[in-house]
């Protein structure tokens, strides 16, 4: 029989008053980007930010494992548990963060970049992500009191290992760089591609640009030296894939339209042209 993933941690009973904070504003977020998205799908009569929606909410399932490869432990006593899965117990709370985050944050970088294609749109929108996840994160370790990075950790401020911010922020920009490309291509059915856009994401920010800092941290007995300056590798991938994907898929392109519909095909063009 196969053993099981253990993720070791140091448990703590989970703030009661943080918990219930924690859930009643992550679902409030979630609730926002879920009205945004139904409000812009209604108006524009579109599903693609439906299906972004969708990808994000799915992302939640990679939690676990980032938790076990970078250190994050939930706090197992009291908590509202939802699952657990490579030694990580998720509390009923992490689905609605990844709907707003990813999901919404996602539909709304598309359509941002749609309007003002250009690097300083790119970067803007990276930093503003990057930030919120800094308050964020910052806000459920210290404040709320449930969760906490363990075991040794590199740049950390207030318990949070501050570039882990940048890490998460990439997925998505990636997410909505990519979508601002592809979704004008798709028609129909194909429209079902997305559905996979935002984990994939999620494990380039994560598992891709972050492969040299998780071999030397989950090397035996690392050097906190070593680990610190294999963290600033992550940073730097992570600035090195953006600029690429900007430069080269947003950056000088003419706007476009800000729903992203699709682009018609030959033959729905030749039907509009065609004499009554």
């Amino acid at each position: 029989m196969t053993a099981p993933v253990i993720t070791d941690g140091a448990d703590s009973p989970v703030n009661e008053v943080g918990q219930w904070l924690a859930t009643g504003l992550t679902y409030a977020l979630a609730l926002a980007a879920i009205a945004y998205v139904v409000r812009t799908c209604l108006r524009d009569r579109v599903i693609w930010p439906t299906l972004l929606l969708t990808s994000g909410a799915l992302t939640c399932l990679m939690e676990p494992l980032f938790d076990h490869l970078y250190g994050l432990w939930f706090y197992e006593e009291g908590q509202w548990h939802l699952y657990t899965t490579f030694g990580s117990n998720q509390p009923v709370w992490v689905p609605g963060a990844y709907i707003a985050f990813y999901g919404g944050a996602t539909v709304i970088i598309a359509r941002t970049i749609a309007r003002r294609p250009s690097m300083r749109t790119v970067w803007t929108m990276y930093a503003s992500i990057a930030a919120m996840a800094l308050i964020a994160e910052i806000t459920y370790i210290s404040v709320l009191e449930v969760y906490c990075y363990q075991d040794r950790q590199p740049f950390v401020v207030l318990g949070y290992p501050i570039f882990l911010g940048f890490t998460n922020a990439m997925s998505a920009v990636v997410s909505g760089i990519v979508a601002y490309r592809l979704v004008p291509l798709l028609r129909g059915p194909a429209q079902l591609y997305l559905i996979t856009l935002v984990p994939g994401a999620f494990a380039m920010g994560l598992f891709g640009t972050g492969i040299l800092y998780l071999s030397v941290r989950h090397s035996a007995d690392p050097s906190m030296v070593w680990v610190s300056i294999a963290a600033l590798t992550v940073a730097c991938g992570i600035a090195w894939t953006i600029a690429m994907l900007g430069r080269h898929l947003v950056d000088g392109r003419k706007p476009v339209d800000p729903a992203l519909r699709a682009e018609p095909t030959s033959a729905d063009s030749e039907r509009i042209h065609a004499p009554a």
